[in-house]
């Protein structure tokens, strides 16, 4: 539901208009579509710069898990690695990610990798629940995550921090931001450094792995906005973003020395005007570059060294036009219209395949009615694809307030997902699969319904949730095709909250039931239950004390179970004056829990070859200054 929104380090949950005070709103036509669409009935969450910042240490993998109701978010071997998704009980390749609005969707192998943005450099995360594919296209077939860095201000701004850890971690970060006549700019840097921990017990490891257990990182980011605002409300704006990361990719065997450099170029420019009395027309060009370099050395069990990978290349480029036209006239009429143009190549000199230009064309609109307290919106989106063929999708969505303490949402639609290079144009070796360049879009329908009653502090706001995906691209006989299968999701969420001047206590629980049609087990890789606990008070306008417990349920990876685990943190801060000293106590039991399952190849020694499950993050204590001007 559109009343969903993270205030204050806890899941909050509030009146749609609430949002407007929390999210820093512009008249950037992409700036609000996520806004829009959540006060036309779709489900919101935002996390904050406040939240993000008390978190310490952690990676945004840990940030969404602990903040975003129905998110399953973990990384696959600790912070800045390639993680596991599931939103509502999605798959991960059914969740679009946007940095600024842009895609950051591996074209490669869908899915994404976030494992080379800071969180210090975001401003906030704008979660939309459903399927949202009539405005944002292809593999938003469960939602989208849109993460925003720092903002323009016209205010002169500077802020400063540092950061460590008992796990041996150092970050640094700073922000500047200022205007100059009719100009905003801003500035932003983080760096973040780690040792890291052991991700699997000694046991597990053999003799032919590398003698440093724990995997680290080293992750750089900068980048920066500058906006030309003119006397008739004309709009310039120039985005500028550079992504670096050291990745360490640990195996317990027959690896003594394997990463990933990873280098990440985002660049936009958009420009914004109105044209007539109550039409707004915005222009934007992109592009976007993520190339890796992977390195691997093996040894053997004749103590044998070879140089498996030196600078292997995988990567893609992206790039593309959009085009938004948004007509206003007072809250009877509004209509969105717009056009995107999309090309991508990639390659794999790992798995040994390069990708053809892709090219997709898209035009869309939606009208948004309102018929007295009832707002409404309609939707369609055509697009055509060059490898894949065309997609016409529908969405339908409503929200009515029968009065301030009681609202009701929902939403249904179509949504589709882009075959991947790999499924595309991959090249069979040694037993692999071969990719089909004549694969359709799988395609989806989904539905969402939601309710929010509040009394006086308290809040109490369930929802249900479907969703199917048909057109399911798999493997056969050593093929990607389109299969016959079929994947259903049904479930729901339970979202409450207390609210009072010094205390705020908040608790989610998701149910996510997601299978193949005609099977009686869980899909690989997806939790049936998904548990968040936050609660914050605040002892002094300087001092504030919380807590964290996040609960993630049973899933299975390669026939092995992981999860069952609930896993509680603490945390403090002192704010005096522009200075601010955090103190963050993650996971206090010490739960040694599993987080994923490493699967060995047919070259592991005969005695490793079981799937081996992957530690999370032990207990570590982290501490944070702040200086803001």
């Amino acid at each position: 539901m559109s009343s969903v929104l993270l205030a204050l380090g806890a899941i909050a949950i509030a009146n749609v208009n609430d949002i407007d005070e929390v999210i820093t709103v512009t008249n950037t036509l992409e700036q609000t579509l996520s806004l829009d669409q959540a006060q036309l009935g779709q489900s919101m969450v935002v996390i904050e710069r406040e939240q993000i910042t008390s978190f310490g240490q952690a990676d945004i993998n840990s940030i969404l898990a602990q903040l975003v109701p129905g998110l399953f978010s973990s990384a696959k071997g600790g912070r800045y690695d390639g993680g596991y998704y599931s939103l509502q009980g999605s798959r991960k390749q059914d969740i679009l990610w946007l940095l600024d609005g842009n895609r950051l969707n591996n074209r490669l192998y869908g899915g994404v990798y976030l494992d080379s943005l800071n969180p210090n450099m975001i401003e906030r995360i704008e979660v939309l629940k459903g399927g949202q594919g009539i405005v944002y296209g292809t593999s938003a077939i469960a939602g989208v995550v849109n993460i925003v860095t720092r903002d323009l201000s016209k205010q002169n701004v500077a802020e400063f921090s540092i950061g460590a850890d008992t796990l041996a971690t150092q970050s640094i970060d700073a922000y500047v931001s200022g205007d100059i006549e009719s100009i905003d700019w801003s500035l932003y840097g983080s760096y973040s450094t780690s040792e890291g921990y052991q991700l699997w017990p000694d046991e597990n490891i053999h003799w032919t792995a590398s003698d440093d257990v724990k995997r680290g990182y080293t992750v750089y980011n900068i980048g920066g906005k500058a906006r030309w605002l003119g006397e008739q409300d004309q709009q310039l704006t120039m985005l500028m973003q550079f992504n670096n990361a050291d990745l360490e990719r640990l195996r317990p065997y027959g690896t003594i020395s394997s990463n990933n450099d990873r280098d990440e170029k985002l660049i936009t420019l958009d420009y914004q005007q109105p044209i007539f009395d109550e039409w707004d027309l915005q222009v934007k060009g992109y592009y976007h570059r993520w190339d890796t370099y992977y390195n691997r050395v093996d040894q053997d069990e004749n103590g044998e060294i070879t140089i498996v990978d030196d600078n292997s290349y995988w990567g893609f480029e992206d790039y593309g036009l959009k085009a938004i036209a948004q007509y206003r006239s007072g809250e009877i009429n509004d209509w969105l219209v717009g056009a995107e143009l999309q090309q991508y190549r990639g390659e794999d000199e790992v798995m040994n395949f390069v990708s053809d230009t892709e090219t997709v064309q898209s035009v869309f609109v939606q009208f948004r009615p309102q018929i007295h307290s009832t707002q409404f919106s309609f939707g369609l989106r055509y697009s055509d694809i060059s490898d894949a063929g065309d997609s016409l999708n529908w969405s339908a969505s409503s929200q009515h307030e029968f009065n301030p303490n009681i609202m009701l949402s929902a939403s249904v639609g179509t949504g589709f997902r882009l075959p991947s290079a790999e499924e595309l144009f991959s090249v069979a070796e040694e037993g692999g699969v071969t990719g089909n360049s004549d694969l359709d879009p799988e395609q989806s329908m989904s539905a969402n319904i939601g309710l929010r009653l509040s009394v006086d502090e308290f809040t109490f706001e369930p929802l249900l949730f479907w969703r199917e995906v048909d057109d399911l691209i798999g493997i056969k006989d050593a093929h990607y095709v389109n299969l016959s299968e079929q994947v259903n999701t049904k479930g729901f969420e339970l979202l409450s909250q207390w609210q009072s001047e010094v205390l705020s206590i908040s608790a989610a629980l998701t149910y996510a039931d997601t299978k193949e049609k005609g099977e009686s087990e869980q899909l690989s890789g997806i939790p049936k239950w998904l548990s968040q606990v936050n609660a914050d008070y605040f002892v002094s306008d300087s001092i504030k004390l919380g807590v964290q417990g996040l609960y993630t349920g049973s899933l299975t990876e390669h026939d092995v179970e992981v999860g069952s685990e609930w896993v509680f943190s603490l945390s403090s801060s002192y704010t005096l004056g522009q200075h601010t000293l955090s103190l963050r106590l993650e996971n206090m039991f010490d739960v040694e829990g599993a987080v994923s399952v490493f699967n060995p190849g047919s070259s592991a020694p005969e005695e490793h070859r079981q799937p081996i499950p992957t530690l999370g993050t032990p207990r570590n204590l982290q501490f944070n200054y702040r200086y803001q001007m």
